[in-house]
């Protein structure tokens, strides 16, 4: 993943570069310097990558270069939709290319007696269909609604052969029925939390930080949002003491005191992190909307907390 991130930051900065900081030159800059879709397509070819692994993560967290969050937080924002836009006819031509020399390379080595052109291809295509069938992609496929199709088979399966019974169903059921496990509830949510980036110049030890963070993320992903708040007040109050050096005291009394060392934690709102925390056990309502998007608005404050941590 490192290298992935440095050659992301790399065709991010060359692509600000060349269109002057300014994403809106996306809008006629290619047609001007062809050479700009090239680096559209190799940094979205990079994002992908990324992005695939972020959500393939049974974590939502990942240690990065200190300047990455800023880097993929603008990129998501202002220029992701339109850099893919441009790269598609890209890749298209960069296909196209490759199909063309495959075809050329199967034909050279069927006229030297070789294996024949259709052959060839069929290989190549056998080979492609496995190697898709093994990289479930959740960027590109819905897992829910592939474990639902999963399920319909199941259930379409009971009686005639193949292994499954009727405890087999009952235990899917009691699953979903008893217990109240929703893929698709689980991984609309899992796709909502935002991913934490942490610095690598961050000196001391952040695995409690990161425990804490994901046993938040998980708890909210599960319906269990007033956890998931009740782990946010905790991570406000572990941070701010342990990473921004303030002294141990009433919550209150530490988010004012760092709020006044540091002026920009003021746009982050921490007071209401902290009453959310404190009312939550009275508010006991969960899974309406608006609770989620407050879980979500908490979990996006300790995001941007860690990312001012300061450098020592």
């Amino acid at each position: 993943m490192h290298n992935e991130i440095e050659k992301f930051l790399i065709l991010f900065n060359r692509l600000e570069n060349i269109l002057k900081h300014s994403s809106k030159n996306l809008q006629w800059l290619p047609d001007a310097k062809p050479e700009i879709a090239e680096v559209c397509y190799q940094l979205d070819q990079v994002y992908s990558q990324l992005n695939r692994f972020f959500l393939t993560q049974s974590m939502k967290s990942s240690v990065v270069n200190p300047i990455f969050q800023e880097r993929w937080d603008k990129f998501l924002k202002n220029y992701k939709t339109k850099v893919q836009e441009i790269a598609e006819p890209v890749r298209e031509k960069h296909n196209k290319e490759l199909f063309e020399l495959l075809d050329s390379t199967f034909e050279k080595n069927e006229s030297k007696g070789g294996q024949s052109k259709e052959e060839s291809w069929q290989k190549m295509e056998n080979s492609v269909s496995k190697e898709a069938r093994m990289n479930f992609n959740p960027s590109i496929n819905n897992a829910a609604s592939l474990l639902q199709e999963i399920f319909m088979y199941a259930e379409d399966s009971v009686g005639f052969g193949g292994g499954i019974t009727d405890n087999h169903l009952g235990a899917m059921k009691y699953f979903k029925d008893v217990l109240g496990v929703n893929f698709c509830e689980i991984n609309y949510k899992w796709g909502k939390v935002p991913d934490l980036f942490v610095s690598e110049n961050i000196t001391k030890k952040t695995d409690k930080l990161i425990e804490m963070y994901n046993e938040a993320a998980k708890s909210y992903v599960f319906g269990l949002n007033v956890t998931a708040t009740a782990m946010c007040r905790a991570l406000l109050e572990h941070i701010l003491i342990n990473y921004y050096g303030i002294p141990k005291a009433k919550l209150i009394d530490i988010i004012n005191l760092a709020e006044k060392r540091f002026k920009k934690l003021k746009n982050l709102d921490l007071h209401k992190l902290r009453k959310d925390g404190n009312n939550v056990m009275h508010k006991y309502e969960t899974n309406s909307e608006i609770e989620d998007q407050a879980v979500i608005r908490n979990l996006l404050t300790i995001r941007s907390l860690v990312g001012s941590i300061p450098k020592k």
